[in-house]
């Protein structure tokens, strides 16, 4: 197979800032791809700041009319691409009746789907939406041209769940590493600073396990953790009642321009602690790329779709260990900004990850 026009549509209800940052990368990178035109388009309802989105038209702004308006348009778009990345639709009907006409469809998926929906929706609609997901998903998958993931995982996940084989390729996240800027070095040499950044702490990025270690900890080390993103009311109830509350430095909802002067004094980032949680255990997150790219190193608490073990600036356990995190910091406390940035570059950079995906499509059978 030999490709030379791809289009990569989501359609969404609301498309939330992270999807927003990866569809923007991705666009922006497709212009400096030679011999492809890859095109991104993101049908959702809310407001419209970027030039690949599109609006749902209001009067079809409701749930099943969205989704029936959304493969409509996928239908239209196929017939003047080559490969068409569909971003997966959970618990779709209309995916039984549009899926077998769209030949040339890969879709896209970023989570365990079936596991996923019985976590975010709770008791018995959590159940009914997560046992529709596996009639339509199955179709859905079974009807494409082969399984993309954001993880290898995920990819494996889908066929085994589905109790189906096709073909897999891995498509994972990425960034413009020069558009992210370094951050400064204003590193103390007395004491260790660490960057939590969520745009609020969901039960997978582990917060309260990090807590828990702190409560219990006797170290006596001088470290702090700076908080960014919206905590809820019980989250700043239990940081007000640690033992060694001093750890914790709350900073709230931030901008990049705002937060840039905090990573700018931090030793490390951290990453999600808790994604088993989602019966995940590998992940390919932005958050970690644009620590990465600002020159600081992540712990995490699960492997990276993009690096070896054997990469110095990501370190991952399964289980946390706060002892583990300070002996990283410690480890990293002179390492250069640009050393970061530089060594992880090659893995993160967006065009790259498009070019080598464009590779896995034109060897497919």
């Amino acid at each position: 197979m030999k490709v030379k026009r791809i289009l990569h549509i989501t359609g969404v209800r609301e498309l939330g800032s992270g999807q927003r940052s990866q569809l923007k990368y991705e666009s922006n990178a497709a212009k400096n791809i030679k011999d492809i035109e890859w095109d991104t388009i993101a049908y959702h309802s809310g407001e419209i700041k970027e030039e690949f989105e599109k609006k749902t038209p209001f009067f079809l702004d409701f749930m099943l009319l969205r989704n029936l308006y959304f493969w409509i348009m996928v239908l239209k778009y196929s017939k003047q691409y080559d490969i068409v990345l569909f971003r997966h639709l959970t618990f779709d009907p209309f995916t039984l009746f549009f899926s077998p006409f769209i030949k040339n469809r890969i879709g896209v998926h970023h989570s365990k789907e079936i596991e996923e929906l019985k976590l975010i929706r709770e008791g018995f609609k959590g159940k009914a939406v997560s046992c529709m997901e596996k009639i339509t998903g199955k179709i859905s998958v079974k009807n494409s041209l082969c399984i993309a993931g954001v993880t290898q995982e995920i990819a494996m996940y889908e066929n085994t769940e589905r109790g189906l084989n096709k073909e897999i390729t891995v498509y994972p996240n990425g960034i413009e590493v020069n558009k992210i800027k370094i951050a400064n070095d204003f590193r103390e040499d007395n004491n260790i600073n660490i960057l939590f950044i969520c745009s609020h702490f969901a039960a997978w990025h582990g917060l309260d396990i990090l807590l828990d270690e702190i409560d219990l900890s006797r170290i006596e080390k001088n470290y702090f953790i700076h908080l960014v993103g919206k905590l809820s009311e019980d989250q700043k109830l239990k940081i007000s009642s640690l033992r060694n509350k001093e750890r914790i430095i709350v900073h709230g909802e931030m901008k990049f321009s705002d937060y840039f002067h905090i990573a700018s004094k931090c030793d490390v980032a951290l990453g999600s602690l808790a994604m088993y949680r989602q019966n995940l255990h590998e992940g390919s997150t932005l958050k970690v790329r644009e620590m990465l790219a600002m020159g600081l190193p992540v712990y995490s608490g699960h492997k990276d779709a993009a690096f070896t073990k054997e990469f110095k600036y990501y370190y991952y356990s399964d289980k946390f260990d706060l002892n583990n995190l300070l002996k990283f910091c410690e480890l990293n406390k002179n390492t250069r900004r640009n050393d970061v940035k530089n060594a992880a570059s090659e893995f993160i950079e967006k065009k790259a990850i498009m070019e080598n995906f464009i590779q896995q499509i034109n060897c497919l059978k």
